[in-house]
């Protein structure tokens, strides 16, 4: 885990040098900085073999598969925050699949299409700043086929396909940007253009 956050680290800085975002440091993104301190990043726990997008998990029909979520943040705050994870699948949810929470119930999707996370940053965190819950694909008999977990809208992309990004432009080269993911008057989530899907292929 610690290496995982040294690498988030790394990208944060190779962002603040690449993207519209200035003045930014991996220094000034911990809590020192009033700026920076309610804005936490979203990501998929397991980076995948070459920690870009490229994570495939396998579930046979009748069984379910573990994806587990984290949030980095540091200490404690008065509130807690919602993560959004979306699905971009042809298969039918509730038929084919369903999206299960770590304590076994199944999530139904908000009105924007996205199942949420709520993260608890209230109680003390052990985790070495990374919170993490887990969520269960369960393959329910039905087709076969791919559901890919996104901890940005899929829907949000412009008419040739690519991701918007946080300044307004869309992402057109391999540097790594910030994707708004959830924003509220107290804090805002964020997630990355690297680690932000995984694949479940349901056989």
């Amino acid at each position: 885990m610690k290496r995982y956050f040294n690498i988030l680290v790394l990208m944060l800085v190779a962002v603040c040098g690449t993207t519209m975002m200035t003045g930014c440091s991996d220094d000034e993104w911990g809590n020192d900085n009033p700026e920076y301190k309610n804005v936490f990043i979203v990501a998929f726990a397991d980076w995948g073999p070459k920690s870009n997008n490229d994570k495939t998990y396998t579930v046979n029909q009748g069984s379910q598969v573990t994806v587990p979520v984290q949030l980095w943040c540091e200490g404690t705050r008065g509130f807690n925050a919602d993560a959004y994870v979306y699905v971009d699948s042809s298969l039918k949810l509730g038929t084919d699949y369903q999206i299960v929470d770590g304590n076994g119930a199944v999530l139904q999707q908000n009105a924007n299409g996205a199942f949420v996370l709520t993260w608890d940053l209230i109680s003390p965190d052990y985790t070495d700043n990374h919170r993490v819950q887990n969520l269960q694909v369960k393959a329910l008999n039905g087709a076969k086929g791919n559901v890919t977990l996104m901890t940005f809208d899929p829907k949000d992309v412009d008419e040739a396909g690519k991701l918007r990004i946080s300044n307004g432009g869309t992402k057109d080269d391999d540097t790594q940007y910030y994707v708004p993911n959830n924003k509220t008057d107290q804090y805002e989530v964020r997630c990355l253009t690297v680690n932000y899907k995984v694949v479940i292929s349901i056989k």
